[in-house]
This record gives structure tokens, C-alpha cells and sequence, in this order.
């Protein structure tokens, strides 16, 4: 799916950083990248995320960073209640950096060239864990609380925690480069929400398609051209990304996580949980449970 161009500092233009906190109904499903590097906390939602070519679930407490212009998406998928509304809303803590305005304005403080390697490096997408994670995290919160001049310093402690942490995995692909331009987000944008909304049951090219008012053999251009995928590669991802998620549970078996995927046979799941993982998912379940 074609991401669209957004402006996070827009009317900010002195600004080389901003922190918000994220508090609604929704975190926006709609497929973007913008000129500011993005670390994300998810502090209240869970569904799935797509990284450049990376398709995951994601849960609470994750936390991300992500390059200048890394397309990027979250599509929660929060418990409804008995009206069919959200019990409560998807909430984040993000910080947003200029990383070209960073840079200038640190070079003549000291070198910067780890500064600008890492920057490069979350251009695929960086997700931290253990005491990294948590040392981020904490800066990030209380940047989002503190004054301006308090901020600047509790900035340069996390810009040397990134710099010098390997606590953390890369999520897009190592070839994955941002070709996208903008455009066509709505014709996009509808596909994206179909596809997740429907990930569990028969997808069928037609029906697809036609959402996207192509013919057939035209849509699968269209779509490998943009998300680099195929259409049934980028289905089984998010399959995939939604067996393992289920795998975490001790009452549900593989037989069942493959039906509740979307697959009609045992021996189709093991084979593209294979393709997508590296691993069949006896295997995944046992590392999980």
C-alpha cells in the first residue's frame, strides 16, 4: 500500500523535536511517512503494525523508532463493548525528531558521526527490549512532562542510549528502501483496511480488486509495485503475525490458531508459517510457552 506524505513539525519550523501523547478512539490506520524520525510507546492498544515491509502484531508496552520517511502504520484492534465501541482509547507517548536540524545543531557540540550512523540504521525500524527499553521509555515520559530546558537534557541522555544500545531488532528488511511518493492513498487506504478487517476468512482477488476499481492482472501490478509483496505474501503475513500473537495463549492449540487465521488446512499453515518464520510453529509455540 502506497503511504502518503505527512507533516508532523508542519507550522513548527524552529523546532527540531516535539513529544505528544496520543489519546483517542483510534490510532490513525492510515499508511504514512514524514521527514521526522518517530519514537513510539504504546502505553494502551494492541493489533497490527506495518514497518516499511515489515507486517507484525503489536502489543502494549512496545516500544519503536523509527528513520525519516520509514512508512509506517499502527491498526489497533481494541476490545469492543456491548454497543460496539471501544471500551477505551489506543494511547501512545511519541517523539518526533528533525534528524537533518539534530545533527547541525550538535555538530558543533561534538562528533556526530554515531549520531547519524544510528539515524540511518532506524531507517528500517528499530524495537528495543530489556534494560535499553527501559531506560528509553522513562526518558521519553518524563520529556513529555518536563519543561523545554529540561527536555533539551533528558534529549541528549536518550540520544546516547539509542547510540550505544544492541538491544533492539531491525523489523524492515535489509534492502527495504521508501520509493513511495504520494497519491493514490485512498484507493490504498481502503485495500489496507479490507485486508485486516477480513484477514480471517476466504480474500479473494476479484473482490479486491474491484475495491480498488482494477482489473485483476492491473491490481497485482499496482500492488507488488508499491508494497514490494505479493498479495497472497502480504495476506500470510499478517496471518502469520496474528497466529503468533495467539500462540502466547495455553488454551488454544495449532490446529485452532490455523483456523482462526484463515487457513483451511493444517499442512497450508505449517507451510507458510515456515516461509514467513524460519520456524514451524511447534517450534514457536514452545519458545513462547
Amino acid at each position: 500500500m502506497k503511504p502518503v506524505f505527512a507533516k508532523v513539525l508542519d507550522g513548527l519550523q524552529e523546532k527540531v523535536y516535539l513529544t505528544r501523547f496520543i489519546n483517542r478512539p483510534h490510532f490513525s490506520t492510515e499508511f504514512h511517512f514524514h521527514t521526522e524520525c518517530q519514537m513510539t510507546y504504546i502505553v494502551r492498544s494492541s493489533g497490527y503494525k506495518i514497518i516499511g515491509d515489515c507486517i507484525e502484531d503489536f502489543e502494549m508496552d512496545e516500544l519503536t523508532f523509527l528513520g525519516s520517511d520509514t512508512p509506517h502504520v499502527w491498526h489497533d484492534q481494541l476490545q469492543e463493548g456491548a454497543l460496539g465501541k471501544s471500551e477505551e482509547n489506543a494511547r501512545s507517548v511519541g517523539l518526533f525528531l528533525h534528524s537533518e536540524k539534530l545533527v547541525n545543531a550538535l555538530s558543533s557540540l561534538y562528533n556526530t558521526k554515531k549520531l547519524e550512523e544510528m539515524l540511518q540504521t532506524s531507517k528500517r525500524g528499530m524495537k528495543f527490549y530489556g534494560d535499553s527499553k527501559k531506560q528509553l521509555k522513562d526518558l521519553l515520559f518524563r520529556m513529555d512532562e518536563a519543561e523545554e530546558s529540561v527536555q533539551l537534557i533528558l534529549l541528549l541522555q536518550l540520544l546516547e542510549v539509542l547510540c550505544n544500545t544492541n538491544e533492539y531488532t531491525l523489523l524492515a528488511s535489509a534492502g527495504y528502501v521508501n520509493t513511495y511518493q504520494t497519491g493514490d492513498n485512498e484507493r490504498i487506504d481502503k485495500i489496507f483496511k479490507y485486508l485486516f478487517a477480513n484477514f480471517s476468512c476466504e480474500i479473494k482477488l476479484d473482490d479486491v480488486a474491484a475495491l480498488a476499481n482494477m482489473n485483476k492482472q492491473s491490481f497485482c501490478r499496482f500492488f507488488k509495485a508499491r508494497t514490494q509483496k505479493t498479495l497472497v505474501q502480504f495476506i500470510n503475513e499478517i496471518r502469520i503475525a496474528h497466529a503468533i500473537k495467539l500462540m502466547g495463549r495455553e488454551d488454544i492449540n495449532i490446529g485452532n490458531i490455523a483456523y482462526d487465521c484463515g487457513y483451511n488446512s493444517i499442512s497450508n499453515f505449517n507451510k507458510f508459517f515456515k516461509l514467513v518464520t524460519n520456524k514451524t510453529p511447534s517450534e514457536l509455540k514452545k519458545r513462547i510457552c
